[in-house]
């Protein structure tokens, strides 16, 4: 395994490159955008989360995210879908219930309206979160779409994306029940073959293991893959990581997989989570998982130094330091 070569991809990604160009973006915000004492979080988590009484027990979660052009093109019915899932993800991801969802989506041909909503409503209807707002464009010379997802949870069972504490282990938990999409290499999915109740069934593992307290931060693997989910919760936790990516391979080889670690690391893995969590107790969180039919794969740990480091065998290197 290069693991030159792996930093080298890393640095070059698009998601990474986006998401070093937020720190700005976010800087203004924070220095120039108005305040409120009912925002419980914000930046940095899957979903935002607002407390309408300072005494309230109960949060309101928002998540929005957006489909890129490519993807509608080469996939109207998936971007439909997929705009709906990756939010109803985040807010499961911290501990939240999805209540419903708003569409924003923006075409010019007819048919590809027509499928691009079809994914939306049979999205809706897998998730069971009803489409309640929207705008649609019907003229417009670019595809897009964007999507919010509200949710609820309490404030005791709110799991923060930058929860993640020195000594913690790291994992990934995944389903391995999916096939690669033909439109992307890269795109794990394990969500349009699933029935509801089998979607559900796969993160069952989560409530139990946050109100339990055995995990203490958890992301969504998404467009950032692995890699770019841990630089983003060692960031928030402002904590760094170790990988042993020797032992991501055994896992990989022992299960048979139809990749390469190389591969597995930058995929976007629907139905993936990368998750920090107490050593006394992961054996009570991997019967979790097991009891959802997920797998866990313990990748390394969380350590208090400014940097995040790949192992394979001897060979070591520094994929990012001073990030914080």
């Amino acid at each position: 395994m290069n693991l030159q070569l792996i930093l080298k991809k890393f640095e070059n990604s698009r998601n990474i490159q986006e998401k070093r160009k937020l720190k700005p973006i976010l800087e203004n915000i924070n220095s120039n955008g108005y305040k409120s004492s009912q925002i419980y979080a914000s930046y940095g988590e899957d979903s935002a989360a607002i407390q309408l009484e300072p005494t309230s027990k109960d949060l309101i979660l928002l998540t929005t995210d957006a489909i890129l052009p490519v993807f509608i093109e080469k996939s109207p019915y998936g971007a439909g879908f997929s705009a709906i899932y990756v939010g109803i993800d985040d807010i499961l991801a911290c501990g939240g219930t999805p209540l419903a969802s708003s569409i924003t989506i923006a075409y010019k041909d007819e048919q590809v309206g027509k499928e691009i909503l079809s994914g939306v409503l049979d999205a809706t209807n897998v998730f069971k979160t009803p489409l309640i707002r929207g705008h649609t464009t019907t003229d417009s010379p670019t595809l897009a779409i964007s999507s919010t997802i509200i949710g609820t949870t309490k404030v005791d069972h709110f799991l923060s994306a930058g929860g993640s504490n020195s000594g913690d282990f790291l994992a990934v938990v995944w389903d391995p029940e999916g096939k690669i999409s033909p439109v992307n290499k890269n795109y794990w999915n394990t969500i349009t073959m699933k029935t509801s109740e089998e979607f559900f069934h796969k993160r069952s593992f989560l409530s139990p293991a946050i109100e339990n307290k055995y995990i203490t931060a958890c992301k969504d693997i998404s467009n950032g893959g692995i890699l770019g989910t841990l630089f983003q919760m060692m960031q928030f936790a402002k904590l760094g990581a170790e990988i042993d990516l020797e032992i991501l391979e055994s896992y990989i080889i022992a299960d048979n997989l139809p990749f390469s670690t190389e591969e597995f690391i930058f995929m976007f893995l629907t139905s993936g989570f990368l998750i920090s969590g107490k050593n006394e107790t992961k054996n009570e969180f991997i019967g979790l998982v097991h009891k959802a039919n997920m797998n866990f794969y313990e990748i390394g740990k969380v350590h208090g130094n400014n940097e995040i480091r790949l192992k394979y065998g001897k060979n070591e290197k520094i994929l990012l330091e001073d990030y914080i």
